[in-house]
């Protein structure tokens, strides 16, 4: 039984189904977005200088082998447009802005290897719940918050070199296990705000 079983922020269960959708990748989505020939990982954040953004984009750009897709924002404050002057060019990096189709960002986050999540106080657009919804390996920024959302069953780190021990750690069967347990927990969220909802 899960110690927590309350959805975040009042989040419905109609509306984790009604936004996250799985999405295989289809030929013109290769045309769009190269990393699609390999595995990559994906980060939905707010652009915020508390999650340390600058930090992670530094390790994915020289210590691991496959690519960050980082999804934000880039207008939104002096400091996201910094991140975005600095680091748009650089190979291992992919900024997209977050105005997608809700196929496309479907299909990202449907075939990401890792989703990373940096948000260091609550996340109000629930980002994690949909990634957990979604059935992928998660680390998360270790926050009270995201260690009670995801029951301690998921990846966490509090600084760099944590996150690259996290990243490096992640082999297929550990992901598989980690991404299953993601779907386990919400799902059982979801389950125990529908038994709620039909009691009031």
């Amino acid at each position: 039984m899960i110690k927590n079983p309350a959805l975040p922020n009042n989040y419905s269960s109609a509306q984790v189904g009604d936004c996250c959708k799985k999405e295989m990748i289809l030929a013109k989505d290769h045309a769009i977005f190269s990393f699609l020939y390999g595995k990559y990982a994906l980060m939905i954040t707010s652009l915020e200088p508390e999650n340390d953004l600058h930090l992670i984009f530094d390790l994915f750009e020289f210590n691991i082998e496959y690519p960050l897709v980082a999804i934000g924002n880039w207008n939104s404050s002096p400091y996201s447009q910094a991140l975005y002057a600095k680091y748009h060019n650089h190979k291992m990096l992919h900024l997209i802005e977050p105005q997608l189709h809700s196929r496309t960002l479907n299909m990202l986050r449907s075939n990401c290897y890792v989703y990373i999540d940096a948000h260091h106080q609550v996340d109000d657009k629930n980002t994690l719940t949909e990634a957990m919804y979604l059935q992928l390996p998660v680390i998360a920024y270790a926050s009270n918050y995201n260690k009670k959302l995801t029951e301690d069953k998921a990846l966490y780190y509090k600084s760099v070199s944590h996150l690259l021990d996290a990243i490096k750690s992640l082999y297929p069967n550990k992901a598989s296990e980690n991404s299953t347990f993601m779907k386990i927990i919400i799902d059982q969220k979801i389950q125990y705000q529908k038994q709620y909802s039909e009691l009031v």
